[in-house]
Order: C-alpha cells, then structure tokens, then sequence
C-alpha cells in the first residue's frame, strides 16, 4: 500500500537539496559567444499563393453561406 506520509516526506527532501544544489550555481554571465559571425538570420518569405479552388470547395460544403462567405452561429463557439 502507498504511504502518502512517507512519499510526502521523500519529496521535500528532494526538493531542499535540490534547493540547496541550485543555490551554490553562480548564474551571472558576462560575454555570450556565438560561433557563427550571424545572428538571428531569417529567410525572406515568397508571396502567399491564392488557390481560388479551395475556397469554392469549401463554400460548396459549408452548410450556409452569406455573401462568399460561411455563417455560422455564435453560440456553438463561444459563451
């Protein structure tokens, strides 16, 4: 049978040397290095493609549709 009192006892034990380890750790840096001479580069990103045929499909399916586009009732997604 499980002993609550005894598991309960074992993790705060865990915990106050755990608490105690991490006090010892000097966690001031001063330079950060990076190997690459670049940082943070990012690819440029190519124009969004339109595919008219998704959203005829999709107006197609939709259960009601108002203007091109699809209705629905606000209740079901919110509160």
């Amino acid at each position: 049978m499980i002993d609550v009192e005894k598991i309960q006892k074992q993790a705060d034990e865990i915990v106050a040397q755990l608490s105690e380890v991490l006090e010892n750790f000097d966690l001031e840096t001063e330079e950060e290095y990076h190997i690459l001479e670049t940082k943070n580069v990012l690819r440029d990103d190519d124009e969004a493609l339109l595919d008219e045929s998704f959203k005829i499909d999709a107006l197609n399916v939709a259960p009601k549709v108002k203007d091109g586009s699809i209705v629905v009732e606000k209740s079901k997604w919110s509160q």
